[in-house]
């Protein structure tokens, strides 16, 4: 275990003032100690000058053999000099579908979601983790259904991360309760609680991912 945070703590100095592209990572999705599924960023930048980034998020729980509760989402959204432009997301919720679809328009959002549809701050960011803005603002743009979600930051310093290497804690509050860690501006963990259930997200890949999703090469609940 030391040596796998001596290489992470290694890996973040070295992407120290990256680009945008290099802000991909995945994470094991870990539920009472087990594996139950993956989140996966992928970001690119555009030739246009821009920045796209593709999310897909895998989670599968068994009771014994059989499949309780699965969760599927994937979303893209587009940049550009570091506002948000458009969102695209499309989710099973253990069976309920929900989409969501987002435009800038000057500076406003304009959202129309499965939980709400109609204008939102140019400032709102959204729920994806990847971009470190996130611990600045004060209204999160949920990704699966366009709600928007009030919080409050606080800044807890150096703590370890899910890995066990150290990085920044930032923890949301409000409707919400989110830790979140980054190194630089490179998100390397999270732990929060959904449907009552503790989360933890376990970083297992950093940095430029042009290939990412193949490479993962996973399935939900392995």
């Amino acid at each position: 275990m030391k040596q796998i945070i001596a290489l992470l703590t290694a890996l973040y100095t070295a992407l120290a003032g990256a680009s945008a592209a290099d802000l991909g990572a995945a994470f094991d999705i870990i539920r009472k100690g087990k594996r139950i599924g993956f989140h996966a960023v992928n970001v690119e930048d555009t030739a246009d000058g821009g920045t796209r980034v593709e999310t897909r998020i895998e989670m599968q729980v068994k009771f014994g053999p059989v499949p309780v509760f699965r969760y599927q989402h994937v979303s893209t959204e587009t940049w550009r000099d570091g506002r948000l432009q458009t969102v695209e997301s499309r989710t099973d919720n253990n069976g309920k579908e929900e989409a969501l679809n987002v435009r800038r328009e000057g500076d406003s959002l304009i959202i129309d979601g499965t939980r709400y549809r109609g204008p939102g701050p140019g400032d709102a960011v959204p729920s994806s983790y990847w971009n470190k803005a996130i611990v600045s603002t004060r209204t999160l743009l949920d990704t699966q259904n366009g709600r928007l979600i009030d919080v409050t930051v606080e800044d807890l310093g150096q703590t370890p991360s899910p890995t066990g290497a150290p990085a920044e804690q930032h923890r949301l509050t409000g409707t919400v309760d989110l830790n979140l860690w980054y190194q630089g501006e490179h998100w390397v963990g999270a732990d929060f609680v959904a449907r009552g259930q503790a989360l933890t997200y376990r970083l297992i890949d950093i940095g430029r991912q042009a290939q990412l999703f193949d490479r993962l090469n996973m399935t939900a609940g392995r």
